[in-house]
């Protein structure tokens, strides 16, 4: 039997595992991830990386790779909604195909989102992870026990050759998905429903001359055979077709061949030569744990949180958990924060990930109850006339409900708009601006994400938010904000954590227009803002002030008490004995 230890071990290998390892690689973190198979995903799966993903993505230094990966941008211009590929158009969303539209997207954030089928994007994060020497990744190998004690915890794991082994870690992220056993292991309740029972088929199909002229990422079908959603995996070859069934059916009951009627019924052309690559049933749940944390254990992704896949949240909530988490672990194991440091992760998580539990949830009642749903209901009597010339009443039915269905597929106020409450963060009396799907009001309001203006920055063109290191806080300053920069730097604190400070304004270190500076971020030239490793605003003055307010929100950000340092009692070494829980 091999022993091993590490600071971090992560439980699966999915994008949101392997993005913790890469996130805690970056850091030099030691971090050992486990991946009961063998390779990354062979079915598609998820495919939306919004905005906000993308920008993570690209702190990390992947983003060009998903891009690569990604569906072609000109062919994710919308959504359509069709009897079949070769029958009558019901009606679109324009997404990026409207100019408008286009460019709100484009003065949000330097990133798009994109479409990234999670066969293809999680060998480009495995690749990022790989190449940090503090990372180990090992495939094909089960947990097969989890013990738990105050001092740290003990994996059991067997590998596919059959070797054993044992690991002590300081922490674990588990992310081993919707049936997680680590979340049984350790007894954490899920909380929601099961929305019904869909399969996805995986295949290969040369579709474009049916869609050349629809350059749609999902095009949803209603006919009288079957009623889904296809989704453009890369706009000509690659697809997949997901629909719901009914309780008095079974899994089995869809055989390759019944699956190929069904995809001939989607087509509306039987001269097409169709591979299907995989048959995959799966379960539709709106569920979230009770909590995010137990003990040194943390959950994240669908183990924390499977929800409908209407709305395409399921990795992005995945994503933002380790996001919200990482720095937060990177802070306590360098000395530089007390571990209840880590006791704000579910207190922060847990309502943005619910709300985009129930806001999926509703994004799939809202169809279902204009009968557009195709993933929860069939109305057979309905659809089996909505072909041809006497179906145009009931087509025009369905129609005159697609507009309201736009925050299911364009949500930039979901996206960027959340913002945590927290005892880390220092309010400043201002009111928040309401959470709209549709819209986006960008704010540095203490709790919310920095939002993105360009800038120059040493003779380059980036955005401000290319300014924040994921292992350092970042504190912005006006044209005259000089004294906040003093404050740190004469603070003498060996408590505070790494501050780069940046004077933001026109003739200063990141050149940009001040006047547009300073009303996006509601300061004035002599006013500041903090803001947090993840991109999130822990602090702001909106004009000049007492510098050791600066210095109080810097600690209270790490959740420690000014001028103090949180003491090796805190700080758990990896190579200490402990009995593991039984």
């Amino acid at each position: 039997m091999i022993s091993s230890f590490t600071d971090v071990a992560i439980i699966g290998g999915g994008p949101v595992g392997l993005t913790s390892a890469a996130l805690l690689g970056r850091l030099g973190i030691d971090c050992t991830l486990f991946e009961q198979h063998e390779t990354t995903a062979f079915h598609p799966k998820g495919h939306v990386v919004n905005t906000r993903t993308m920008e993570i993505f690209r702190m990390m230094g992947m983003s060009d790779g998903v891009d690569r990966e990604a569906l072609p941008l000109e062919r994710h211009a919308g959504i359509g909604f069709v009897t079949s590929l070769a029958g009558d158009e019901i009606g679109a969303i324009e997404t990026r195909s409207n100019p408008e539209w286009a460019r709100i997207e484009r003065s949000q954030s330097p990133m798009l989102k994109r479409s990234c089928p999670q066969d293809r994007l999680e060998p480009v994060i495995r690749e990022h992870a790989e190449g940090f020497e503090s990372a180990s990744l090992n495939f094909g190998c089960k947990v097969t026990r989890i013990g738990q004690t105050a001092e740290g915890v003990l994996l059991d794991w067997e590998a596919a050759d059959g070797t054993t082994g044992t690991t002590q870690a300081k922490y674990v992220i588990a992310a081993d998905g919707t049936r997680s056993e680590a979340r049984d292991a350790v007894g954490v309740a899920l909380s929601g429903e099961s929305m019904g029972q869909q399969i996805g088929i995986y295949f290969h199909a040369d579709l474009w001359d049916f869609v050349k002229d629809r350059p749609y990422l999902l095009m949803w079908i209603y006919n009288a055979k079957t009623s889904g959603v296809l989704i453009a995996l890369d706009g000509r070859n690659r697809w997949t077709y997901n629909f719901g069934y009914a309780d008095s059916e079974t899994r089995h009951d869809f055989t390759e061949e019944r699956c190929l009627e069904l995809l001939r019924a989607v087509i509306g052309s039987s001269d097409v030569d169709i591979e299907i690559k995989n048959i995959m049933p799966w379960r539709m749940q709106a569920r979230i744990v009770d909590s995010m944390s137990v003990g040194r254990v943390f959950f994240a992704g669908d183990a924390a949180h499977p929800l409908p896949p209407t709305g395409g949240q399921g990795v992005n909530t995945g994503v933002a958990d380790v996001h919200n988490l990482i720095w937060k672990l990177y802070m306590v194991l360098k000395g530089l924060a007390p571990e209840s440091l880590l006791e704000t992760y579910n207190e922060e998580r847990r309502p943005v990930a619910k709300f985009n539990v129930e806001q999926s949830a509703r994004n799939a009642l809202a169809m279902e109850k204009k009968g557009l749903s195709g993933m929860l209901f069939n109305d057979s009597k309905f659809l089996s006339n909505i072909e041809g010339p006497e179906g145009a009443e009931n087509r025009a039915k369905l129609a005159e409900g697609i507009p309201e269905q736009r925050g299911h597929f364009d949500y930039p106020g979901q996206t960027f708009g959340f913002f945590y409450e927290s005892d880390l963060i220092t309010g400043d009396g201002t009111p928040a601006p309401p959470v709209e799907i549709e819209t986006y009001t960008p704010t540095a309001r203490p709790g919310h994400r920095a939002p993105h203006i360009p800038v120059s920055y040493r003779g380059r063109d980036i955005s401000i938010i290319d300014l924040f290191d994921f292992g350092a806080f970042t504190l912005l300053i006006g044209p005259n904000g000089k004294a906040w920069k003093e404050a740190v730097e004469s603070a003498n604190d060996k408590s505070l954590p790494q501050v780069d400070i940046y004077a933001v304004g026109h003739g200063c270190d990141v050149e940009t227009d001040t006047r547009a500076w300073m009303s996006l971020y509601g300061v004035t030239e002599e006013g500041a803002v903090l803001v947090r490793p993840d991109g999130h605003v822990a602090w702001r003055s909106a004009g000049s002030g007492a510098g050791a307010a600066l210095i109080e929100a810097i600690h209270r950000s790490l959740g420690q008490q000014a001028g103090t340092l949180p003491g090796n009692g805190n700080s758990i070494s990896a190579k200490g004995e402990f009995d593991a829980a039984s």
